[in-house]
């Protein structure tokens, strides 16, 4: 997706929301203790912002002991909508 986002270079009135938690797996395959989830979400944020997307159209939520599963995503549920809807 990174390399999508750069060789396309186009920037629309998007707003994206980003949410990651600590726990959502284990793996690290650049060993940098920091999980692959969270690495690529902040990689990917880091392509949109090269092509010109500003950094107010991006919100990044990082969840602490957040798991991939439904009961994580509750947690932010109400800030997503408040964020999504105003």
């Amino acid at each position: 997706m990174h390399e999508q986002v750069l060789l396309d270079g186009h920037v629309g009135p998007l707003q994206f929301w980003f949410q990651t938690g600590t726990n959502d797996e284990t793996s690290d395959r650049n060993n940098n203790g920091i999980i692959d989830a969270i690495d690529d979400t902040l990689d990917l944020m880091k392509a949109l912002k090269k092509v010109g997307y500003p950094k107010t159209a991006m919100k990044y939520v990082e969840v602490e002991n957040g798991v991939h599963h439904p009961s994580t995503w509750a947690k932010v549920m109400p800030d997503f909508l408040k964020w999504a809807f105003n």
